[in-house]
């Protein structure tokens, strides 16, 4: 087990090998350590393997594996969602001006701007080479695998044969977010032409996990702080969590930086064992200085409602988006999935499939969004800037304010609870001029809990004025907010906002699921403990 500070960086001399003790308490021992050997001590946290995808579903794997065979046609949309019914351009249907309006966007951006250049850090499982629809300016040199035993190497995804939806995750997301043109034999005769929304911008890959199943607290951390080094722009990541300090820490430094992070807000399933996994914003999602990317099928109603569904095998027919609760979903926003193309290889020289859904495919679109206006507006951003030099949070602000306010609103009236701020449109968000007037600093990232810890007594065991349990205060939120997130019976509370006021009876059921839990640390259990 390795122990990170509150920057994400491992710390060497607590590496730790068949260690019996729960992660937490590895971190917490190292508190104590600390103390009794220095006086003084800062945050730590266990690296710890984000498990909230890892739900693999062997019946759906075969499936896709069988229909990979099959001649590209219409079946493979997946039928419990709707499907566009276009007559042209059906295979990049997200594109057209009824919809996301990128080849609208697209064309604008190079009447303005001939040669428009912007990097974009593409945070996933990295890309498969040889694929036809790479990224024109993939930058494959620049690229970085954040995987343990990867350490220098390019990043490369290797197909390990498991699911499709797992395999190539990032060559399919890095295909919507900026794809390149494409022959028709290369898409069944279906499609010529671009098929990425920003198909002009670098793209510089991060490699942080082998599958979307696992996603190690560090390699996030390393990730970003490898992006905002590179000048990154804006940050593209289909994938979602629970929360680490960490995560928060690095967030708060690429807002600070002037960079658009969009990730995917997390996805939920209507039945079987993916049924327990959260169905609310996930990390870093939630929080205020990331856009939270929602979805919205074609016919303009939510990627939510279980209703349309009916009751299939587990897997992308009965997987939905997350959404909520309402004070999270003033910062998202959402774009179109599912039934959208899915870059794919196998062995049959098959390119694409169908349907490409989960808010993977909508996160890569507004990040696309987002670069074409930062492109845009280049000249006029910078100008703002110059006035502004010690505050250029300002210019994701700015990007903010042009996507959420061109968005489209109409389509459904409960928009503010499953979308967000509404559907995206990249070529109306061009209309929005850029002004540093009357914008708001968004809220840092945090793991605060609202008085929890008031809540379930545990101040009261804490002494104010000690260092050490300063530290292990901020450590107990981390904790019981990771424990909210993989403990199913405690995901009710991912509903509760900062304003909501906690029972006598949800106080009980919380501290009670946690003493009872085998992955609580004992530390905290201890305080836990009536006196």
């Amino acid at each position: 087990m390795e122990i990170l500070n509150k920057n994400g960086k491992i710390i060497p001399q607590m590496i730790t090998k068949g260690d019996d003790q729960k992660p937490w308490d590895i971190a917490h021992h190292y508190v104590d350590q600390e103390v009794k050997s220095t006086g003084s001590v800062e945050y730590v946290e266990p690296n710890l393997p984000n498990q909230i995808f890892s739900a693999e579903d062997p019946g759906s794997v075969e499936n896709k594996a069988v229909s990979a065979l099959e001649t590209f046609n219409e079946n493979e949309y997946l039928k419990n969602w709707p499907k566009p019914e276009l007559q042209t351009d059906r295979f990049v249907w997200h594109l057209n001006d009824q919809f996301s309006e990128f080849k609208k966007a697209n064309r604008k951006l190079l009447a303005k701007t001939p040669n428009p250049t912007i990097k974009i850090g593409h945070i996933d499982t990295g890309f498969q080479p040889g694929h036809p629809a790479l990224p024109k300016n993939l930058n494959k040199e620049k690229s970085k695998s954040f995987i343990k035993g990867e350490e220098g190497k390019q990043a490369i995804d290797i197909a390990s044969g498991k699911s499709l939806e797992q395999d190539g995750h990032g060559t399919a997301t890095m295909i919507l977010l900026a794809g390149n043109s494409v022959k028709k034999s290369d898409t069944d005769d279906n499609y010529e032409g671009f098929i990425g929304a920003a198909p002009f911008a670098e793209i510089i890959p991060m490699r942080i996990s082998e599958t979307v199943a696992l996603i190690q607290t560090s390699a996030f951390v390393d990730a970003l702080e490898y992006a905002i080094s590179e000048g990154c722009e804006v940050i593209s990541m289909s994938m979602a969590g629970a929360p680490s300090k960490a995560w928060a820490n690095l967030v708060n430094k690429a807002y600070e930086a002037g960079i658009t992070v969009v990730t995917a807000a997390g996805n939920s399933w209507f039945e079987g064992a993916k049924k327990a996994l959260p169905k609310r914003v996930l990390y870093p999602a939630r929080w205020e200085r990331v856009i939270a990317a929602t979805g919205v099928a074609c016919d303009n109603l939510p990627y939510v409602l279980e209703a349309r569904l009916q009751k299939k095998s587990e897997g992308g027919e009965t997987m939905q988006g997350n959404f909520g609760p309402e004070d999270v979903m003033t910062h998202a926003l959402a774009a179109y999935t599912p039934n959208i193309i899915w870059g794919t290889m196998n062995d049959h020289g098959k390119y694409f499939r169908l349907d490409g859904g989960g808010t993977s495919s909508a996160t890569p679109q507004i990040a696309a969004a987002a670069a074409i206006w930062l492109t845009y507006y280049r000249d006029e951003i910078n100008e703002i800037l110059k006035k502004y030099p010690a505050e250029r949070w300002r210019k994701v602000e700015m990007v903010k304010n042009a996507l959420f306010n061109s968005a489209e609103r109409y389509s459904y009236p409960l928009y503010k609870i499953y979308l967000g701020r509404g559907i995206l449109k990249a070529d109306q968000a061009l209309a929005i001029i850029p002004s540093a007037e009357n914008l708001t600093k968004a809220k840092e990232a945090n793991v605060n809990l609202w008085g929890i810890l008031d809540l379930l007594g545990l101040l009261l065991r804490l002494k104010g004025d000690d260092e050490a349990d300063k530290v292990r205060a901020e450590m107990f939120q981390t904790e019981i907010l990771q424990q909210m997130h993989a403990n199913p019976n405690l995901h009710k509370f991912l509903d509760y906002e900062e304003t909501d006021i906690w029972s006598d009876t949800d106080r009980e059921l919380m501290r009670q699921e946690l003493l009872k839990s085998d992955t609580v640390s004992d530390k905290l259990k201890e305080y836990l403990k009536s006196e």
